[in-house]
């Protein structure tokens, strides 16, 4: 291979790693527990998140910056690691449903109490 055809095969492959990879300004700011590597897959998961509490991101969020801690906010991320850990260590099997906040909580801030 020539100098030519080397140096082109390099400018391709810096610029394709350079347009894959994620942007700064894109990634999740102060995730504690989750994982997730866009705002979106973040802003995804806690409309579920939300929408198994019945509530607005306002319950557990400061709306003039996300990344405060409030006793809400606190209360979710021990909910999130119960819901991984159960999720992990029992529902771990090909096909098994997944806890998740609407498992118990069923679109309401405090799970219904069964009688």
């Amino acid at each position: 291979m020539n100098k030519t055809g080397f140096f082109f095969l390099i400018t391709i492959l810096v610029t394709g790693w350079i347009f894959s990879s994620v942007s700064d300004k894109d990634k999740p700011k102060d995730l504690q527990v989750l994982s997730f590597e866009t705002i979106n897959e973040t802003k995804t998961y806690m409309k579920t998140v939300a929408k198994g509490l019945g509530v607005k991101c306002i319950f557990c969020h400061n709306l003039d910056d996300f990344s405060l801690d409030t006793d809400h906010k606190k209360i979710a991320r021990n909910m999130m690691k119960m819901t991984k850990t159960l999720n992990e260590d029992y529902f771990s099997w090909k096909d098994a449903r997944q806890i998740e906040c609407w498992t118990c909580h069923q679109g309401e801030k405090e799970p219904p109490e069964k009688k």
